[in-house]
């Protein structure tokens, strides 16, 4: 119990989980040979005590400082980014890190927009891009969100789509592990910032910002092995019709995997409220869910989908 609560109290340490380490090490030891002395225990038994809460401590204090180094290393980089592609300043990164949330929240309620009405909600996000271009950079520095993108990527095979890629994070990843990458979203300073990091990179990946340039009616060959959508259909007014098309971009047994949020909330009200059974309604269209057993569970919410498409499409009908 003495090790499980130096664990809790390094990992929650903002700075020095060396020195915090220490300081728990030493209270836990002076409790573990003040109970051991009213209790007649024995010296080798309190002493493998101390030996565990001294590896744990210590650990603890290790992993805490790789990944706050890890961290500190992803801030400087997403910063260096921000100021060479915005000429603004540290601070002014800094700002709009911690304010495009709210900025965004009030741009929409002040928009007042119909939920049905697809050009203004198209052009509320041409317009609001820089803003998301801020929001979506912090929110990938998080750790749980790294953790997803990571998840998320070991389901790219072949050629890869991003359907509302943001600032290019998860296509640039496949792009980088030699799929085939297209990039699609609105045309904003989110696309200009993805491009510029591809191209700085050296990473081939094609970018899109038209429904008719991915249709496949306009380009037949242009069809994908794996298509990511996070975070932008809960933006779309049009749930079936979107997921519709994008299972009719996939090629057979192709995987698509994406993400329903729970609606409008507080933070973010720009999100939409869809009444849909997404797990019925692919079902119905021949698509086949992949489920962990844990998503199995019927008190598990579940966000992330990843459907498979048929391996033939089905003979036409005579």
């Amino acid at each position: 119990m003495l090790a499980a609560a130096a664990h809790l109290s390094i990992v929650v340490c903002d700075k020095y989980p060396f020195l915090w380490s220490c300081l728990t090490f030493i209270s836990g030891v002076l409790l573990i040979f003040l109970v051991a002395t009213q209790r007649g225990a024995s010296l080798i038994s309190s002493t493998l005590a101390a030996c565990l809460l001294f590896v744990s401590a210590l650990a603890t204090a290790w992993l805490v400082h790789r990944a706050q180094a890890h961290n500190a290393h992803n801030v400087s980089a997403a910063m260096s980014e921000l100021m060479n592609f915005t000429g603004y300043s540290a601070d002014r990164v800094r700002h709009l890190w911690s304010t495009s949330n709210q900025e965004l929240a009030k741009n929409w309620q002040a928009a007042g927009i119909p939920d049905n009405d697809r050009e203004r909600l198209a052009q509320w996000y041409r317009e609001n891009s820089e803003l998301y271009l801020f929001a979506i950079d912090a929110y990938n520095l998080e750790y749980k969100r790294i953790l997803s993108n990571l998840r998320m990527l070991k389901f790219a095979v072949g050629s890869c789509l991003d359907y509302g890629a943001g600032n290019g994070e998860l296509i640039l990843e496949a792009a980088r592990s030699g799929h085939a990458a297209t990039y699609y979203d609105v045309e904003g300073k989110t696309m200009k910032f993805a491009r510029q990091r591809a191209l700085q990179r050296g990473l081939s990946v094609e970018f899109l910002h038209s429904k008719q340039d991915l249709a496949p009616a306009a380009a037949p060959k242009r069809t994908f092995d794996t298509i990511f959508s996070f975070d932008v259909l809960e933006h779309l007014p049009d749930l079936p019709g979107e997921l519709d098309f994008l299972s009719s971009l996939l090629n057979p047994g192709g995987l698509l995997v994406f993400d329903v949020p729970a609606g409008s909330t507080k933070s973010h009200p720009m999100h939409l409220n869809h009444n849909l059974d997404v797990r019925a309604y692919l079902a119905s269209k021949g698509l086949e869910e992949k489920r962990v057993l844990l998503q199995r569970l019927p008190f598990i919410k579940q966000e992330k989908f990843v459907f498979r498409a048929p391996a033939r499409s089905p003979a036409p009908s005579a």
